[in-house]
């Protein structure tokens, strides 16, 4: 398994309802300082995720007030995901490809986490920083 995916994982997801309004989705966002949630349904199952992107969409087209909106009209419903055995350097490729900042983890159906662009940097800069050390400590023996 990909040691990224794995320890993001562990630290679960957090999600909204395709019910919940606008408001409900712009707090959830602030409050736990995130740029994306996945939306499942009744069942916990993941239809969609749902980010600032797609609020500013919303908010571009709206000519009246958006309290009547709900969080499944303004979801992507076609989200990429990815394994537990998806690579950083994958990850990297993947956000590049589809110029994307969040991906689901997802084992058969099951939503277990996400995985955001600053995370994927973090576990490069922290791979750079280990490979660096190595290099000096070579040089210094």
């Amino acid at each position: 398994m990909a040691y990224l995916v794995t320890r993001l994982a562990e630290r679960g997801c957090i999600t909204i309802t395709e019910n919940s309004g606008i408001q409900e989705l712009v707090a959830l966002l602030a409050a736990h300082n995130v740029g994306a949630v996945v939306v499942v349904n009744d069942g916990d199952k993941p239809t969609g995720i749902v980010s600032e992107r797609d609020l500013v969409r919303c908010l571009d087209k709206s000519d009246s007030s958006l309290s009547n909106v709900v969080v499944a009209e303004i979801m992507s419903r076609d989200f990429i995901s990815c394994s537990l055995s998806t690579k950083s350097s994958e990850l990297m490729e993947i956000m590049t490809k589809n110029k994307i900042r969040h991906i689901p983890i997802l084992d058969k159906d099951r939503l277990l986490g996400m995985v955001s662009i600053g995370d994927v940097v973090s576990r490069l800069i922290d791979i750079y920083a280990k490979e660096n050390e190595q290099l000096r400590q070579y040089i210094n023996s």
